[in-house]
């Protein structure tokens, strides 16, 4: 596929951590594409490597992360064309092209508003810091941009706002200010981590819809890290289902929720509740428990907590297989189909 219709290649991506000199490996040949201008969904119970992957990409990790990949490809385009950056090839992760990079290019919502802000600092002063670092426009330049960028995301009131620090603001509108200070750069990518945890119904709701009108509206690409698969129904183009820092399952929209394949991706779409669930009918649950990575063995990393498990699941790893085209599963189900990376 033309590199100008993809945004972002990763191939082959593994993160292992050191601890008392003991590896453990946690992402384990991750494969995915994000097209320009689309959502990708990264689906998963809490623990299946969705934020390491991303924090891996944007290079987040601390100095016990080792990263590997065979590519990590980012695509930027511009007046002259595709400008390709290889960003598994960068030798220190916060060097200055990866700095030039994050801001203006990458940015990345965190998902704990309440930790993301500094609290002795005011919210305007944080947003600005990034954009002035990045284009060394004046202060009195990025105040004014800020204040556009407030009046965008719906915060009320943003001439005095600006001036607030962040226990001045409720969770929603910390999450605005947290959003602002990814958006203000006028990055291509935004990668969004659970970027609705801990608000309520009605203000998860404000944020999902504001994400949408500024993909819409800017052309912009988003990964969006979440457990709930309603988001990813209302967000997704394309989704793809994590578990034991394996992708297992990847495809379109229709893909995964009318074609569920993975029986993994299956257990998550039953213990999703919907409308017109019976009184007294129970939501069905993932039997067992997610393993320790430390204790993985060859094999199907699902296979202990899977009602399909046959023979031939443990003992070795288990490769892909494309069922049609774009949609990839990981599961010996499909093996009389072709094997993909």
């Amino acid at each position: 596929m033309d590199t100008k219709e993809i945004i972002l290649d990763v191939k082959k991506l593994n993160t292992t951590f050191v601890s008392d000199k003991k590896e453990t490996k946690i992402v384990k040949d991750v494969s995915f594409q994000v097209k320009r201008g689309t959502t990708l969904a990264v689906v998963g119970e809490s623990g299946c490597g969705k934020s390491v992957t991303m924090n891996s990409v944007m290079r987040f990790l601390g100095r016990n992360a080792r990263v590997s990949a065979e590519n990590i490809q980012y695509n930027a385009l511009d007046s002259d064309g595709v400008q390709e950056y290889h960003l598994e090839n960068l030798k220190n992760p916060n060097g200055p092209e990866m700095r030039s990079l994050r801001g203006p290019h990458l940015s990345m919502v965190f998902q704990d508003p309440m930790s993301s802000l500094n609290p002795v600092y005011k919210v305007g002063d944080q947003v600005a810091e990034g954009l002035i670092e990045h284009t060394g426009i004046s202060k009195k330049e990025a105040r004014a941009k800020v204040l556009e960028l407030f009046r965008q995301l719906g915060i009320p009131d943003p001439e005095n706002r600006i001036d607030c620090y962040p226990h001045q603001f409720s969770g929603g509108m910390k999450q605005r200010v947290v959003i602002a200070i990814a958006m203000i750069c006028n990055p291509e990518l935004i990668i969004c981590d659970e970027p609705t945890t801990a608000l309520d119904v009605t203000i998860q709701a404000q944020i999902m819809e504001l994400l949408k009108k500024l993909q819409v509206e800017n052309g912009k690409s988003i990964i969006l890290i979440t457990h709930n698969m309603g988001l990813v129904a209302e967000m997704a183009d394309e989704v793809c289902v994590m578990y034991m820092g394996r992708v297992v399952e990847f495809g379109t929209l229709a893909d995964i929720f009318d074609h569920p394949s993975h029986p993994y991706t299956k257990a998550l779409l039953r213990s999703v509740p919907v409308l017109g669930l019976a009184d007294g009918q129970k939501l069905e649950t993932i039997p067992g428990i997610t393993p320790n990575p430390a204790d993985l063995k060859p094999g199907c990393e699902f296979a202990d907590r899977c009602s399909e498990c046959g023979e031939h699941c443990r003992g070795k790893n288990i490769p892909a297989f494309e069922i049609a085209p774009g949609h990839r599963v990981r599961c010996l189900k499909y093996n009389t189909f072709p094997e993909v990376d």
